[in-house]
């Protein structure tokens, strides 16, 4: 499988990555995220070092990550859920015909 270079940008800092070309927008997409996480951290904490904006950006990305699989989880249950009882009905109705 081909890579190919791409340089991001990290407040302010360039950074070399390599891909797959089909991910490379999702890549980008991802360093955008990063980057408006980490400046957010710099405006509110400005005597941070670098080092320690990427990790509570890492941190608070991979919390949000949690929280969304979490809710995942949940909604996949109710869908589940309310998928038995149209089964559970459509089955009653077949069967009643």
């Amino acid at each position: 499988m081909s890579k190919e270079r791409i340089t991001v940008k990290l407040l302010n800092r360039e950074y070399p990555f390599s891909c797959p070309p089909e991910e490379r927008q999702s890549l980008l997409m991802a360093a955008d995220y990063l980057d408006s996480q980490m400046r957010e951290i710099k405006q509110n904490n400005s005597t941070l070092s670098h080092e320690k904006i990427a990790l509570m950006s890492a941190m608070n990305i991979a919390h949000e990550l949690i929280k969304a699989q979490s809710l995942n989880r949940q909604y996949d249950t109710e869908v589940l859920e309310v998928v038995k009882k149209l089964n559970g009905k459509l089955e009653e109705a077949i069967a009643n015909d």
